[in-house]
């Protein structure tokens, strides 16, 4: 295959130095010397997120690392040579591996390069704690007991915040790849149909279209007064019937970009019931795209949730509609963060049925939204609505 046949998307290299800029700006004022930066495909490849944003390229198997010091050339260890052929086409910092996998051992090299660095004695900010395998933080810890380990990632979490141009374009493809998911599920779920078709009708759409595999996406169907609007996390071979509700969480991920987008379908008139509790869904939608303004506190959206949920009768204690997303599928971010522009937020409302009770729980409707400075935009083009057939 010549070297011009392969086409992915990947990031220019001049937003890889925005980003190494900003992130050596945080490290400077936290007293970082160097990060150790862990990733994997834990968590449908979301675990690797702080790996890509820093290096433009992500593995298929395995943990790799990255050593980003303050001062002076970042260092990418990748798993074997067939990994580090990829790497060095679409990475923006210098590649090495050991080759075969048996002759590894990335707490040695890792330490080797702090030590080439100078930092042997600094503080290492480990992003994150929650994605480095336990046998590669305690090697860190005996080899290096001279060192100040802290956990840093909130520094990548605060740099990934608001998003630069081109991640807002990678997030639209990404949304038009969930456009193109739901068109499958609304073609394929018919009375009749097995769930496994819808569902290999929809991740097949957005593969076709530009997604990689696997999309994080949840999908159940069944009446709705035996268990509400809970999704499982993939199909099941139940045969779709008159009176069913298809419901579905499209989460499609295009470069590493996440959104999310969530539209009901009813096999024959919706019950009495479904319409209460999808009119609900509907009223704290269009409340939280009110509130998507810049200087709104984010945790003031939620506030305001638990509020509506109550005046219509659930519980209050689980309501929320928003949710920070973008390079990984749910970005943590303080419910204190001031809503600024480039912010990419799921508004999905989440209510628990039946009233009094919170027995169920889940997402009928809801989009990915990006925050502007005045009027948020949408990043989906269906309609707004139950589909009904």
């Amino acid at each position: 295959m010549g070297s011009m046949d392969w086409k992915i998307p990947v990031m220019p290299k001049e937003e890889g130095e925005r980003r190494h800029r900003a992130i050596r700006e945080q490290m400077e004022f936290r007293g970082i010397d160097c990060l150790i930066v862990a990733g994997h495909q834990g968590n449908y490849g979301a675990r690797t997120s702080s790996f890509r944003y820093i290096s433009n390229y992500s593995m298929w198997f395995d943990d790799e690392y990255i050593v980003f010091p303050l001062e002076g050339e970042s260092f990418l260890i990748a798993f074997n040579s067939a990994h580090y052929d990829w790497a060095k086409r679409v990475c923006w910092i210098p590649v090495k591996t050991r080759g075969i996998s048996g002759a590894r051992n990335y707490v040695n090299d890792i330490v080797a390069v702090v030590k080439e660095r100078g930092y042997e004695e600094g503080t290492l900010g480990i992003v994150d704690p929650e994605t480095m395998p336990a046998y590669v933080y305690s090697g860190l810890l005996q080899k290096l007991p001279r060192a100040k380990f802290v956990n840093a990632r909130d520094l990548l979490a605060q740099v990934r915040l608001v998003k630069s141009p081109i991640e807002i374009e990678f997030l639209e493809r990404a949304g038009e790849c969930a456009d193109k998911g739901f068109e499958a599920i609304k073609a394929v779920a018919k009375r009749g149909a097995k769930d496994r078709e819808v569902w290999n009708a929809m991740e097949s759409a957005l593969t076709a279209h530009g997604a990689e595999p696997p999309s994080f996406s949840l999908y159940a169907s069944g009446p709705f007064e035996e268990k509400g609007i809970n999704a499982p996390y993939g199909p099941v071979d139940r045969v779709l019937k008159d009176g069913d509700q298809v419901v579905s969480e499209i989460t499609p991920s295009y470069g590493g970009y996440w959104v999310q987008l969530c539209r009901p379908v009813s096999l024959g008139k919706p019950s009495d019931q479904v319409k209460r509790t999808f009119d609900v869904h509907v009223e704290m939608y269009h409340k939280t795209v009110e509130m998507f303004r810049p200087g709104i506190v984010y945790g003031d959206i939620d506030v305001k949730m638990r509020e509506m949920a109550k005046e219509n009768g659930f519980d209050p204690n689980n309501a929320f509609s928003v949710q920070h997303i973008g390079l990984d599928i749910i970005e943590r971010i303080p419910k204190r963060t001031v809503l600024r522009p480039g912010m990419a937020i799921v508004n999905h409302p989440w209510i628990e049925y039946p009233p009094g009770k919170g027995e169920w729980g889940g997402h009928m409707i809801g989009d990915t939204y990006i925050i502007t400075e005045s009027k948020p935009k949408c990043l989906s083009k269906r309609p707004f609505e139950m589909t009904i057939q």
